[in-house]
């Protein structure tokens, strides 16, 4: 039998060791390498990167458009031109400035807490940077300066820009209802996920009935449910909120179901010892050891309420970014259509870095164990 300090030895020879601790303490070791030897800055590629939105400056600045350009499109673009070629060379500037304030990260001090804040970013930014400057460097010469890419399917980034200025209000009001909605949704469809999966899985009558219908009707698309809701529900708002709490509620019910039934039998020992009973084994054991599961299944959750909002806004709701990429299209503004998926795009990803943060916050004890 192989004991816990000979493990160590069986990972050196290249055996496979089969104690469970080795692996928990190959992430810890992993987790404080990452500490101690930080990411390094590619002085090549952060050079490239700055470089790339200074030529896509430079390109949007002196080559000239292409004459088969339709006069509308051109107009787009040239109205947005300085705005792009400022924003473009801001980009940069304030690349050049973070990598500059990198180089204080080893000073002690205040200095050195920002020096090294800089130089993560740039260190783990800088590729991206690239990539999306040359991006846009494909894309301003293929579309405005040689119309390959011709309009109206296909246009140039200033013509989205012109559409997000010019619409802004309209788009800002879209974004409010739009939040609005997806909140309420979101919040029903959490609650009734969690009372569900907290109930299935700490009762055993309750998962033999309900879990068997959770299976199958559980993955039919929110979508599914478009004619049901046109019947039972009197107002399209009202119709618009369970289908989002729907498309939250299966995830959440069955990640939180998984996560109570993997609590291990030893936590409840613990506490039962301890005089623990009833609700305090669900509520403070059960429940909190359950949610690494339950925040996978709000991600999860976050992403088909995205995709059932932008379809239930087009049923009889006036006002919406669904509704509004739905009016641009009938209309074949599809500059006006990429700006809308462009704020939506923007505000998934906000919504979704909002959540990991409140989820590195909660489950700070897993802190650099968890990888998501």
């Amino acid at each position: 039998m192989t004991t816990t300090l000979e493990a160590p030895a069986l990972a050196r020879r290249g055996d496979t060791p089969t104690d469970g601790t080795v692996e928990g303490r190959a992430r810890i070791h992993a987790a404080l390498q990452k500490v101690i030897h930080p990411a390094r800055i590619n002085p090549a590629v952060a050079a490239a990167g700055i470089l790339s939105w200074v030529v896509f400056a430079l390109v949007c600045a002196f080559v000239p458009d292409s004459p088969l350009l339709p006069e509308r499109d051109a107009g787009f673009v040239e109205a947005a031109n300085p705005f792009t070629i400022v924003a473009a060379l801001a980009v940069a500037a304030a690349w050049g400035v973070l990598w500059v304030v990198a180089g204080s990260a080893s000073r002690p001090g205040v200095a050195g807490r920002i020096g090294a804040w800089a130089h993560a970013r740039v260190a783990h930014g800088s590729a991206w940077l690239l990539g999306s400057g040359l991006w846009l460097l494909f894309w301003v010469l293929t579309t405005a300066k040689s119309a390959i890419f011709a309009p109206p399917y296909l246009v140039a980034p200033q013509e989205i820009l012109d559409r997000l200025w010019d619409s802004r209000a309209l788009l800002a009001e879209s974004l409010g209802n739009s939040l609005s909605l997806l909140a309420v949704g979101f919040g029903v469809g959490l609650v009734a996920g969690l009372v569900t999966g907290v109930t299935i899985g700490w009762f055993q009558t309750a998962n033999y009935w309900v879990h068997p219908i959770l299976v199958f009707i559980g993955p039919v698309p929110a979508l599914a449910w478009v004619p049901i809701v046109f019947v039972l529900f009197p107002t399209s708002y009202s119709g618009a909120v369970f289908m989002i709490a729907l498309s939250v509620w299966f995830p959440i019910t069955v990640l939180t179901r998984a996560g109570i039934l993997s609590v291990p039998r030893s936590y409840f020992d613990v506490a039962q010892t301890l005089g623990a009973k009833g609700w305090f084994l669900v509520l403070r054991v059960s429940l909190p050891a359950a949610l690494p599961s339950i925040f996978t299944g709000a991600f999860m959750a976050l992403g088909s309420s995205f995709v059932t909002l932008t379809v239930a806004e087009n049923f009889g709701v006036n006002s919406g970014l669904g509704w509004y990429l739905n009016w641009k299209k009938s209309w074949g503004d599809f500059p006006g259509v990429y700006s809308g998926i462009v704020v939506l795009v923007v505000v998934c990803g906000i919504l979704l870095t909002l959540l990991f943060t409140l989820r590195n916050y909660v489950l700070r004890w897993e802190k650099e164990l968890t990888r998501w």
